[in-house]
């Protein structure tokens, strides 16, 4: 009843998601109306019996003994009964008559002889004479089908222990991906981690996005497939896997997700199908674990806590699974990263705009000096290098910053209410152009 409940659970939110892997990695793909499915997959014997479940391989390997056992036991018990061995045996023999198999007295006495054949147990008491030449060639045959049989299901059951597919079970995806910002980038960031200490040899990480399509031609691609460039740590691919690592895919104009806002993500359906693959260190097979995240799974404005400490006590780095899919809320723009790189753009004319202008403003404020009688505000504007999360930095005068502070050129020396409000619009400026969230009212 229980198994019963799970699959249909398991097939409501297959047909809600409308997913093509589950977040525990199995594909949602089921293969229907195949031409002679069955004779394709008696032909490849092996791997079907390795990819089908354990009960029936277990069926199998019972089934394959026991019926070997009847089948050879059926032959010896005809090659008794043609010889008269039964029969003998039933009236009564002498020491002078030579049976082909000696007692033999029924179908089970050739039973148990097959079985003791076949896995040489040779208790001694049932054995082949010399007076039939078929039974000698039935039990050489024999002894090479219970080697072949054996061989064959030892191999199966061993090909089923050591699947590289159960040591991607402990290969852990985090149950969220986060957007947000590094290097004054925006980011999709997803964390893999590893619950074994055998490490996993040559780990790289690929991703690709699952969305409709539309060619220029019309045609509809309902299941397009595109990659998504990721990284981990500033580097490729590639990453030491030695504790939990964080995945990121740089936002930029060659994202799939380039034009998608806060608002789009929600709208959109798609599909983010991710990947690890490596070589298991203690097996040296090649793994691959999967899982995908939609747009309900995808947290904008967040980013993953630290997982990895340092305990003085030992000596050692932890790893807290605990806090594996934790996150926390960071400012970040609600738009695409299209308008996002659209606003500084025109962010950064303005700033130009800004200082041809103020030079032009302190020419023309010096030579009208003497004959306007009105406070004259003498204002510098510089601009510093751009920070190091791309947004740009203005010096305003009346911060205490260097590049010249409000000046009155009038006499006592107080500032007026003109000036004083001159100052707080310069201050608004300044923190509109540098923080993170006022950019967010931009887009």
């Amino acid at each position: 009843m229980g198994a019963r409940v799970y699959r249909q659970t398991r097939f409501s939110s297959r047909r809600i998601r409308k997913r093509v892997i589950f977040k525990q990695g199995d594909c949602n793909v089921v293969q229907g109306n195949v031409a002679k499915r069955r004779r394709r997959y008696l032909q490849d014997i092996f791997t079907t019996l390795v990819d089908i479940q354990w009960r029936w391989t277990l069926v199998v390997f019972a089934l394959s003994f026991i019926l070997s056992w009847l089948g050879f036991g059926t032959i010896w018990y005809l090659i008794s009964y043609s010889h008269g061995d039964v029969t003998a045996y039933q009236r009564g023999v002498d020491d002078s008559y030579k049976p082909c198999v000696t007692y033999i007295f029924g179908f089970t006495s050739a039973f148990l002889f097959s079985l003791e054949t076949q896995h040489t147990i040779g208790y001694g008491n049932r054995y082949v004479t010399e007076e039939c030449p078929e039974a000698v060639f039935i039990l050489a045959l024999q002894s090479i089908t219970g080697v072949f049989i054996q061989a064959f299901m030892v191999g199966i059951v061993f090909a089923k222990l050591s699947r590289p597919k159960k040591r991607a079970q402990t290969l852990l995806f985090s149950r969220n991906a986060v957007v947000c910002h590094r290097d004054g980038v925006p980011c999709l960031m997803f964390r893999v981690g590893d619950m074994r200490k055998s490490h996993i040899i040559e780990a790289h990480v690929t991703a690709q996005i699952i969305r409709r399509r539309i060619t220029k031609e019309g045609e509809i691609l309902p299941f397009y497939q595109q990659n998504m460039e990721v990284s981990c740590d500033g580097g490729d691919d590639r990453l030491m896997f030695i504790w939990p690592t964080i995945v990121v895919h740089k936002i930029d104009k060659e994202s799939p997700l380039y034009n998608l806002s806060a608002q789009d993500m929600l709208r959109e359906r798609f599909e983010i199908v991710v990947m690890l693959e490596g070589v298991v260190e203690s097996t040296g097979m090649t793994t691959q674990a999967r899982s995908s995240y939609l747009p309900s799974e995808i947290l904008w404005g967040h980013r993953f806590e630290s997982v990895v400490t340092f305990k003085r006590e030992t000596g050692e780095y932890e790893v807290d699974y605990t806090t594996f899919n934790n996150t926390y809320e960071v400012d970040t723009p609600l738009c695409s990263a299209r308008q996002l790189a659209a606003v500084k753009k025109e962010l950064c004319k303005q700033t130009g705009a800004a200082l041809s202008s103020s030079d032009d403003d302190s020419e023309s404020g010096s030579s009208s000096e003497a004959t306007d009688p009105l406070p004259v505000v003498v204002r510098s504007v510089r601009q510093r290098p751009p920070l190091p999360n791309g947004y740009v930095h203005f010096n305003v005068p009346g911060d205490g910053e260097d590049g010249g502070d409000v000046t009155n050129v009038t006499d006592g020396g107080a500032d007026s209410p003109q000036i004083g409000q001159q100052r707080k619009q310069d201050r608004a400026f300044r923190k509109l152009s540098i923080k993170e969230p006022s950019m967010d009212s931009l887009c």
